[in-house]
C-alpha cells in the first residue's frame, strides 16, 4: 500500500517577493520616481507570471494527489473488510452471494469453492427476515455447532432495483449455551391434587385409607425421582414437586403419565383417585413460579380434574382430562358461594345478568334464578337477550299465554347502557369466556362481575371476576343456582314458570337425568319441584314441531359410522331451528349400538358449527377443544369459521383420529 503524501506541497513560496515589490512600484510612484517604478512594474509582471505557472503545476499535483489519495482510502477499504475480524458477506434479494471476507471463509470452512446462493451455506436462513424491515435489524442462526446473531442493513436498492444486503455474523455461542443452561436449570413448582380425596377416602377406614395413600406417595416420588426433583406433601391431599426446567419437555411428551399411573390404584370397592396437577412457567422468581402453578391447579380444577395443566405466558397446554367430573358430596363450598353472592348483591345498586349467545334453556332459566334473588333482596335486575333463539319460542309462548309481563327485565345491549352506573354488579351465567356472551362490549364497562357457570374451563376466561363458581361435575348451571338458593337467607320465591324454565334447564342438559347426572341434580330438581315446578310442563317447553323431528329422523338416516364407534351426520340446509336440530340429533345418536359418540355438523350463516355428544367412554370436549371449541366430556360444541362442509368434516376427522392415536 502506497504512504499517503503530506500537504506541505500546498504552501505558498513567492507570495512575499510579489508583496515586496508591489509596495515598492506604490512608493515610487508617490515619490515621482517613475523610472524605479517602472522597473518594479515589470517585476510584479514577472512575479505573477512565475506565480501562475507554479499555481498550474500545484494544481495538476493536488489533482494527482487527491486521485491518489482516494485509490489509497479505497485500498484501505477493501483490505479492512477482507481481513475485517467478523464475518462479512454481500448478497442480493434473492440470496446470491455477491461477496464474502476471509473470515466469513473461515466459518464455512468445510464448504469447498464459492457458493451462488446463502441457502447453500446456512439452509435454515430466511430472506423474509431481510425484507420485513427497513432498519438495521437482526436474527439468530445456527451453523454447525455455533450460533450466530446476523446484523444485517440494506446497502443500495430502490424502488427499481434490487436490494443489496450486507450481512455481519456475530458469534454468540457462548452466550446461547449460557442461556439454554439457564433455562434448564431454572427452577418450577408443580402442584399436585388428589381431586376425589374426601369422597373417597371417607368410604374407607383408617387402615385402607393409609395403605392408598402410601401406594400413591410412592408412585409420586418416583415421579419426582425420575426429574431428580423433591416432593413435599403440603395438606392431606395436596403435593409439592420442585423439579429443573429440562424436565419439563420429557414430562408433556409423556403427556404427564403419572396422571394414568395413580389410577392404577384401587380401592377394593374398585375406585380410583384422580389427579389435578398445575405447573406454571415464565416466573422470574421462585414465589412467582408457584403462584403461577396455583393458577393452572384452578384451571384444571374447573375443567373437572384428573389433568395437568401447563401454563405460560401466552399459551396452556393440557393433558388428560378423560375422566368424568368428580360429583362433590360436600356442600361447604355452596354455603359459602351462596352467602357471598347474597353480600355482593346486598352492596350492589342493580344487577345486569346475561348468558351465553343463542341463550338456551339452561342459560335463560339460570338468568331468572339470578333474577329472582335480586328480586328477593330488593334490588333491580335485568336480563340482556339480543336475540331469540328458536329453542326458547315455548317459552315466550308460555309468556303471553300466562300475562306475565318480563318486558321491563329482558333488555338489549342499548338498553343496558342506559341503566348501568359505577356500583351495578354483573353477573355471567352458563359461560365463562365474555366473548361467548350477549353483553362482551356492556362486561367491559362494568367493574364487578360474578361467574357462575359448569362447563369445563377453557383457555379464554373472565379476567379478574368478584366471584367465580365454576362447576364441571354439575349438570347445568340452573342446578348450581337451586342449590344456592337452599343457603341464602332470603326468602326466594320462585313463580312457577320460573321454577319450569329451570328444571327445563336441568332436564335438557341431562337428557332427561341420562347424562351427567348425580344425587346433588336430582335435589336441585327436587327443590325446584317443591317450588312449583311440573315435570310435565317443563317437558312441554323443551317440545319441537313436526317439521323439526321429520328433519330430526333425515339427520340420523345419514349418520355414517366413523372408526367404528362414532356417529358423524351433517345438516346442510341452514333452518333457524339447525342448532336444536344439530344437539338433538347428536343425543339420539348415543343410542345406536355400539356408539360411544356422535358429532352434527349444521352450516350456519357464516360458519359451520359442531355438536358433540358422548356416553362418557370419549371425551368429546378434547375433542372439540382442537377445534376451538369446549364443553363437557360428555357434551360439547364448537364454530369453524368456514362454510365448506367437506372441510369441516376433515377438520373433525383428524381431531377425533388424534384423539384415540393418544387415547392408545
Amino acid at each position: 500500500m502506497k504512504g499517503l503524501k503530506g500537504r506541505s506541497f500546498l504552501t505558498e513560496e513567492g507570495s512575499i517577493f510579489f508583496y515586496i515589490s508591489l509596495a515598492l512600484f506604490i512608493t515610487m510612484v508617490i515619490l515621482g520616481n517613475y523610472y524605479t517604478a517602472l522597473s518594479a512594474g515589470i517585476a510584479i509582471l514577472v512575479a505573477i507570471r512565475i506565480n501562475s505557472s507554479k499555481f498550474e503545476d500545484r494544481k495538476k499535483e493536488l489533482n494527482q494527489y487527491l486521485i491518489e489519495f482516494t485509490n489509497t482510502i479505497d485500498d484501505m477499504s477493501r483490505q479492512a473488510l477482507l481481513n475485517f475480524p467478523i464475518p462479512l458477506t454481500i448478497i442480493g434479494s434473492d440470496g446470491e452471494v455477491h461477496w464474502y471476507n476471509s473470515k466469513f471463509k473461515e466459518v464455512v470452512k468445510n464448504d469447498k469453492g464459492h457458493k451462488d446462493n446463502i441457502k447453500s451455506y446456512f439452509p435454515s436462513f430466511s430472506m423474509k427476515s431481510l425484507m420485513d424491515v427497513s432498519e438495521n435489524a437482526s436474527f439468530d442462526i445456527q451453523y454447525g455447532m455455533k450460533n450466530y446473531n446476523v446484523i444485517f442493513s440494506k446497502i443500495e436498492g430502490n424502488e427499481t432495483d434490487s436490494a443489496v444486503y450486507m450481512l455481519y455474523f456475530l458469534d454468540n455461542t457462548r452466550f446461547t449455551n449460557l442461556k439454554e443452561a439457564y433455562s434448564a436449570e431454572k427452577t418450577l413448582v408443580a402442584v399436585i391434587e388428589i381431586d376425589n380425596f374426601d369422597e373417597i377416602s371417607k368410604k374407607m377406614d383408617r387402615v385402607e385409607k393409609t395403605s392408598l395413600m402410601a401406594r400413591i406417595e410412592r408412585e409420586l416420588s418416583v415421579f419426582t425421582q425420575r426429574m431428580n426433583g423433591f416432593m413435599v406433601k403440603h395438606l392431606d391431599d395436596r403435593f409439592l414437586i420442585i423439579f429443573e426446567n429440562r424436565f419439563l419437555d420429557n414430562l408433556m411428551t409423556k403427556k404427564f403419565d403419572i396422571l394414568e399411573q395413580v389410577k392404577q390404584i384401587k380401592t377394593e370397592k374398585d375406585e380410583y383417585f384422580t389427579l389435578s396437577i398445575g405447573l406454571g412457567i415464565g416466573g422470574k422468581t421462585l414465589n412467582q413460579q408457584y403462584e403461577n402453578s396455583l393458577g393452572a391447579l384452578s384451571i384444571a380444577l374447573g375443567r373437572g380434574g384428573d389433568q395437568a395443566v401447563v401454563k405460560g405466558a401466552t399459551r396452556v397446554t393440557y393433558f388428560g382430562g378423560r375422566s368424568k367430573a368428580v360429583e362433590k358430596s360436600t356442600k361447604v363450598k355452596s354455603r359459602i358461594i351462596a352467602n357471598a353472592i347474597r353480600q355482593i348483591i346486598a352492596q350492589s345498586s342493580n344487577i345486569i345478568i346475561t348468558g351465553h349467545k343463542s341463550g338456551d334453556m339452561d342459560s335463560f332459566g339460570a338468568s331468572l334464578a339470578i333474577h329472582a334473588i335480586a328480586k328477593a333482596m330488593n334490588k333491580e335486575a335485568y336480563i340482556i337477550l339480543n336475540s331469540m333463539n328458536p329453542e326458547l319460542k315455548s317459552v315466550f309462548e308460555r309468556i303471553k299465554a300466562d300475562g306475565a309481563d318480563y318486558s321491563k327485565i329482558i333488555i338489549n345491549n342499548e338498553d343496558a347502557l342506559k341503566v348501568i352506573n359505577d356500583n351495578t354488579l354483573g353477573v355471567m351465567v352458563d359461560t365463562h369466556k365474555p366473548s361467548f356472551t350477549e353483553a362482551a362490549d356492556i362486561l367491559n364497562k362494568i367493574e364487578r362481575v360474578v361467574l357462575i357457570d359448569h362447563h369445563r374451563r377453557g383457555e379464554e376466561y373472565l379476567e379478574d371476576p368478584v366471584l367465580d363458581y365454576l362447576e364441571p361435575y354439575a349438570s347445568s348451571t340452573c342446578e348450581l343456582i337451586a342449590e344456592l338458593f337452599q343457603y341464602m337467607n332470603d326468602q326466594i320465591i320462585l313463580t312457577k314458570f320460573e321454577a319450569d324454565v329451570m328444571l327445563a334447564g336441568i332436564i335438557m342438559d341431562t337428557s332427561a337425568f341420562t347424562f351427567k347426572t348425580g344425587v346433588r341434580t336430582f335435589e336441585a330438581a327436587s327443590y325446584l319441584k317443591r317450588a312449583g315446578a311440573d315435570s310435565v310442563d317443563a317437558k312441554r317447553l323443551l317440545s319441537d314441531e313436526l317439521d323439526t323431528w321429520k328433519r330430526k329422523s333425515e339427520v340420523i338416516e345419514r349418520a355414517e359410522i366413523y372408526r367404528e364407534i362414532v356417529a358423524i351426520s351433517t345438516i346442510d340446509d341452514i333452518y333457524t331451528t339447525g342448532l336444536i336440530i344439530a344437539s338433538q340429533s347428536a343425543s339420539d345418536l348415543l343410542s345406536v349400538k355400539g356408539v360411544q359418540a356422535s358429532f352434527v355438523l349444521v352450516r350456519r350463516e357464516n360458519h359451520i358449527h359442531i355438536s358433540g355428544r358422548s356416553t362418557g367412554k370419549i371425551n368429546v370436549q378434547v375433542i372439540l377443544e382442537g377445534l376451538g371449541g369446549g364443553g363437557h366430556l360428555e357434551i360439547a360444541g364448537t364454530q369453524l369459521e368456514t362454510q365448506d362442509m367437506e372441510e369441516a368434516r376433515k377438520w373433525l376427522n383428524q381431531e377425533i383420529d388424534k384423539y384415540m392415536k393418544e387415547s392408545t
